[in-house]
């Protein structure tokens, strides 16, 4: 009877030990490194505005690790690669961003990472990077037009994937390190037996090239014309509505506006006689740019706004200086 209890418990004790489940301690499993990545509404502090990245625009990483009880500021002399410049893209199916290659975060120690935006400036010949950030020399906005360089802020003593903005990752701000510009037109009112056309504007003695170090622009090279706009055929302009001049908003290189950096303004002024026929005049102004805005600041988005007046004959500017993503406006005349 003895032997028959011990046989039975002992194949009880075999099928519950059968039908226990294992269990997984996720905390020792390793994490993949991911990134969350939106664009800063100004080159400052302040995050109201901000807006998400475009998915459809791969940027670049890099990271370097250092071991527990180090930090950043303390100690990057001695901190280590960990993900050597590789291209950060967006995930679909999962919904984040990571690398082709799955990176992971150490068990110990922390990460520092920098990031910049295009992925396909690295392949200027400007381009470089260390623990210093982000070196673009020789950049030419002419040979790179609208081409929005980004840097984001570095995120230091990272241990692991954060939630501070619309994804879970690294936090990865980006700030534009350009300026951009854009011209409206309009008259500042209707007259009678006359209209307007708008076939010209330039922009003079523009700085184009530059090199970025240390998130400053400096060796900017000599300066050319850019033309905005050249229709011989013009816009025809009124009171009611700003007009667009030119095709796109354009992106500028930062700098402050020299005393021979000038606005070359050109428009038909058609008169309609009486009895018929009409007269047309060429009109040609050119408008000192520093006494409208004294310089192009890094991320801040132009628009200039030419009001067209025939009773005095001058040229009013009503001009937003605005970070690039997040609208505060100044008004600026000149007569």
């Amino acid at each position: 009877m003895r032997k028959r209890i011990i046989i039975l418990l002992t194949g009880v004790s075999i099928a519950l030990a059968g039908c226990v489940e294992e269990k997984v301690d996720n905390n020792l499993l390793p994490e993949e490194i991911s990134f969350q990545v939106v664009r800063a509404p100004s080159a400052r502090g302040d995050m109201t505005g901000k807006t998400e990245y475009p998915k459809d625009l791969p940027f670049g990483a890099y990271a370097y690790f250092l071991p527990a009880g180090s930090t950043w500021d303390a100690d990057k002399a001695s901190a280590e690669v960990y993900i050597n410049d590789v291209e950060i893209s967006y995930d679909a199916t999962n919904a984040n961003w990571h690398a082709a290659t799955t990176y992971y975060w150490p068990k110990q120690g922390s990460l520092t990472f920098f990031a910049y935006s295009p992925k396909t400036i690295a392949s200027h010949a400007g381009f470089s990077y260390d623990k210093e950030g982000i070196t673009l020399n020789g950049w030419d906005i002419n040979a790179n037009p609208n081409v929005d360089f980004m840097v984001a802020d570095i995120a230091k003593n990272k241990r692991g994937n954060e939630d501070n903005y619309a994804y879970n990752g690294v936090p990865t701000l980006f700030r534009h390190k350009l300026a951009r510009v854009s011209v409206k037109a309009k008259l500042d009112d209707m007259y009678e037996n006359k209209t307007i056309n708008l076939t010209s504007v330039e922009l003079t003695n523009i700085k184009t090239t530059g090199n970025y170090v240390n998130n400053n622009w400096t060796g900017q090279g000599a300066p050319e014309n850019i033309q905005v706009y050249n229709d011989a055929s013009g816009r025809l302009l009124n009171k009611d509505s700003v007009i667009e001049i030119g095709t796109q908003k354009r992106i500028v290189m930062p700098q402050a506006l020299a005393q021979d950096a000038y606005f070359k303004i050109k428009y038909n002024l058609t008169t309609t006689i009486a009895g018929g026929g009409t007269d047309t005049q060429l009109i040609e102004k050119d408008i000192l740019i520093k006494n409208v805005t004294p310089a192009w600041y890094t991320n801040n988005d132009i628009t200039y706004t030419l009001i067209i007046s025939l009773g005095t004959n001058y040229i009013e500017f009503d001009t937003s200086v605005t970070d690039w993503v997040g609208y505060g406006n100044m008004d600026l005349t000149i007569e």
